[in-house]
């Protein structure tokens, strides 16, 4: 967190923009509070800490969105991030010349150390020209209109707090109420990594993962069905992975993982659809 907190004195800051920082300590007892007060004793920013003793990610951005109260956006990004220097500047640029209702930019990640591309590319975020439409983003590196935060309960949904996929149907439902998120690529958050991420088994684990959790996210949207709707596409994902497993993993280079991941992808569909919910965050 200390390092996010000194990215932040280092933004530049959109003229006429009131900026206040909060944070959301996620634990039983208050450990991070004393260097939150030091930084805000130095900090240009009025600084605010708060301690969320229900754990889980979901409890802490709904305790941050409650605490931000009157404002016009909220800006989210994580403690084992820092934000480049015009990251508020680009969020707040893109925002007025399209007047969006969010907008979204790439988190990239600091690696400890050289890794091989097939590693290393899997942990790329997708990114996108500027100003395109986002029908949902993440929370790394996220600004979001508080009029939309406050139309809906929560506003993160607490059925997805151990799974993750918050975020993305918190933005699925705000462009689906006619909110419109764009996306710049100028606006950069970077993620520290540490040794355990940058494995194998980790992008396996990752992958399940997202596979699971993004089918059971999707399953709150209201469609009906879904678990049956999505048997056939993880069928065919699951065959083709069977397929090129083995091409792919001779071939090398950064699709070395491909045929695996299709594998791991659609087994992680399977146990969704037979009701097993991933506890990525547990």
């Amino acid at each position: 967190m200390k390092n996010l907190l000194e990215s932040f004195e280092k933004m530049i800051i959109p003229d006429a923009t009131e900026v206040r920082i909060i944070i959301v300590e996620n634990d039983t007892e208050s450990l991070s509070k004393e260097m939150v007060r030091e930084f805000s004793l130095r900090s240009k920013f009025k600084t605010d800490y708060f301690l969320e003793t229900m754990q889980g990610l979901v409890f802490a951005r709904n305790r941050s969105v409650k605490e931000a109260r009157d404002c016009d956006f909220c800006c989210f990004t994580d403690d084992d991030e820092t934000v480049s220097d015009v990251w508020l500047y680009e969020l707040m640029k893109c925002q007025k010349e399209f007047d969006a209702d969010g907008v979204a930019g790439p988190t990239y990640p600091v690696f400890t150390k050289i890794l091989p591309e097939y590693i290393s590319s899997f942990h790329m975020p997708e990114t996108f020209p500027y100003g395109t439409i986002a029908e949902s983003a993440f929370t790394g590196c996220l600004l979001l209109r508080k009029r939309y935060l406050d139309m809906f309960p929560g506003p993160f949904d607490e059925k997805l707090n151990l799974t993750g996929g918050e975020d993305i149907n918190l933005t699925y439902f705000i462009s689906s109420c006619g909110g419109v998120i764009r996306y710049n690529p100028e606006a950069i958050a970077f993620e520290t990594f540490s040794e355990s991420r940058e494995t194998v088994r980790y992008i396996i684990k990752r992958t399940y993962r997202n596979s699971n959790t993004g089918l059971y996210a999707r399953s709150l949207r209201g469609v009906k069905h879904y678990r049956l709707k999505s048997l056939p596409r993880l069928v065919m994902r699951l065959c083709n992975g069977l397929l090129t497993v083995t091409p792919y993993y001779i071939i090398g280079g950064k699709d070395k993982l491909k045929g695996l991941i299709k594998i791991v992808n659609a087994f992680g569909g399977f146990h969704f659809i037979l009701g097993r919910r991933n506890k990525f965050y547990k």
